[in-house]
């Protein structure tokens, strides 16, 4: 007897938030595909926006702003991710819907999120690679003094969502290892691992060995690798062989896998997929626990729940929900306008570009405590675009100085 997948049960909280990444999904990916494929262009140049990037960690911060977060919490967001922070600002109404077609454009989005230029809510500039990951440690620390010296303050978390790529920074493993943050129990930083980065899938073994390094420093290391249905199928019998398999194989192997035909994984996986048809392969071989509400909840308890600082190695498909998901050479690259149609048609991009996500009067079933009490708005109101005379704004050339034998004497 076949199935098409493992059993499984999502709480309602989750199926709530399921509907809220796809308009973050989609809001994200239709923002970088307005700058570079409707607005006009009269330079040529293409604009970018990092898809693929962005789609990996669309139910990471969905999770993280829509239940995770509370008020007085700060957090660092990866730099390729800033269409999915303004996504999310857009539907926490923090963000006017004009800017949804600024993205990159002068006076509008940033490529990257900034405190001083975005006119939504960003707590830590992030452009330059391993600087804006590791400030929120400092302003953990400060906080604690603060809290110390006056009698006031503490209470907020600070979180990091970080690339696996950019742990390659000097300066990430300065801050990990700096004794002075040893005793913050605030600070959490979460790990994209989609393994892949501008220039090479990132080895299995590497991961091991930068988890292995938080841990020697202090650092408190969770995993949320295998979504549900891969819990369960390796609960089955001989279930042990498909985890161990996964486990074994090179990330090279398992990147090309995620977009092979069903009877090119089952050849490859040989008898560890038995008793699952061809068409529930390629969405159980996918199935990862930064794709999965309840297995991320559950990380997110532990890793605040301890004494020290915290880190999630947190797995993900670069490209998730898109069809470029999992290819090699997706970092920078961008949906076509027949790859968007389809979607950008659908229900669930219609609600994401119409309206707000679910005020108090027409909330999904499961959603406990309405966004607004989680994370609450900081604008008021959001900011419209500003005006400016085009015309006059750019660099003035000064005219050239000719040296002459004068000058020298």
């Amino acid at each position: 007897m076949t199935t098409t997948n493992p059993p499984e049960t999502r709480s309602d909280t989750s199926l709530a938030l399921d509907e809220i990444q796809r308009r973050v999904l989609w809001l994200a990916t239709l923002m970088v595909h307005h700058a570079n494929h409707v607005r006009p262009d009269r330079g040529g140049l293409k604009v970018g926006g990092h898809q693929a990037s962005s789609a990996s960690v669309v139910t990471l911060m969905t999770y993280l702003f829509f239940e995770f977060l509370r008020s007085g919490d700060r957090i660092s967001v990866k730099p390729h991710a800033a269409p999915v922070l303004h996504a999310v600002q857009y539907l926490l109404g923090n963000l006017d819907p004009a800017y949804l077609t600024m993205l990159r454009q002068q006076h509008g989005l940033q490529a990257y999120p900034s405190r001083t230029k975005d006119p939504d809510r960003v707590d830590f500039s992030t452009g330059s690679m391993g600087l804006g990951s590791i400030a929120p440690n400092y302003a953990a620390l400060l906080d604690r003094y603060v809290q110390g010296r006056f009698g006031h303050g503490g209470g907020r978390r600070y979180v990091s969502l970080v690339g696996d790529g950019e742990l390659d920074e000097g300066s990430i493993w300065e801050t990990v290892a700096e004794p002075a943050l040893a005793g913050l129990d605030n600070v959490i930083w979460v790990v994209d691992v989609n393994r892949q980065s501008l220039d090479r899938v990132i080895p299995g073994i590497r991961i091991r060995q930068l988890a292995a390094m938080f841990r020697d420093n202090g650092w408190h290391v969770v995993e949320a690798k295998y979504g549900r249905r891969l819990e369960e199928a390796s609960r089955r019998a001989g279930g042990d062989r498909l985890c161990r398999r996964i486990d074994e194989m090179s990330n090279e192997e398992y990147q090309f896998l995620l977009r092979a035909p069903a009877a090119v994984v089952r050849s490859s996986l040989g008898s560890a997929f038995e008793g699952y048809e061809d068409e529930a392969l390629p969405a159980l071989i996918a199935d990862l626990g930064g794709h999965d509400f309840d297995v991320l909840r559950e990380a997110f308890r532990t890793a605040d729940g301890s004494r020290q600082p915290a880190v999630i190695f947190a797995y993900t498909v670069k490209g998730w929900g898109l069809p470029i998901a999992g290819d090699p050479l997706n970092h920078q690259a961008l949906l076509t306008s027949e790859q968007v149609a389809p979607s950008a048609g659908s229900s669930a991009c219609r609600r994401a570009i119409n309206g707000r996500a679910f005020p108090r009067s027409r909330r999904p079933a499961g959603c406990a405590t309405s966004v607004g009490e989680r994370w609450p708005t900081h604008l008021g109101s959001p900011v419209p675009p500003p005006r400016f005379p085009m015309t006059s704004v750019g660099r003035t050339r000064a005219p050239r100085r000719r040296s002459s034998p004068s000058g020298f004497s």
